[in-house]
């Protein structure tokens, strides 16, 4: 179904690999569906930590409050897509979870001074890591 959705719309998908929020805002183990659309769907991932959305929308809120929230995108990931072999696939979707956690929680840490003076030097561009 979302394989469909993204060849048709050429659109993209969001997910939020933790599946809930937590009570206090910290970042929780990752789900394994991450990785099944990760692999089964063959198309690049992008991490992203979103910092702040815990203070305007808290677990069990039904209102935002005004705050500010950054967001932070890391490389694109591309995982080997699916193989016919279950047991390989498995351990395809378990990596890419944990890849995907792993520069997640990479991107949760603020960036030093000097990044942010590199960013704001010069035309805009992306900053690599």
């Amino acid at each position: 179904m979302c394989d469909k959705f993204l060849r048709r719309t050429r659109g993209n998908l969001i997910l939020y690999p933790e599946g809930t929020r937590s009570n206090r805002g910290e970042m929780q183990a990752f789900k394994k569906g991450a990785g099944l659309f990760a692999v089964e769907l063959g198309v690049p991932v992008v991490p992203a930590y979103i910092d702040g959305a815990h203070n305007i929308l808290a677990k069990g809120k039904l209102m935002p409050r005004p705050g500010t929230v950054t967001v932070r995108f890391g490389e694109p990931l591309r995982f080997a897509s699916n193989p016919s072999d279950p047991q390989l696939g498995r351990g395809l979707r378990k990596a890419a979870v944990e890849l995907l956690e792993q520069r997640i929680r990479g991107l949760s840490q603020k960036p030093s001074a000097e990044d942010c003076g590199e960013l704001m030097r010069g035309p805009a561009r992306v900053h690599e890591r």
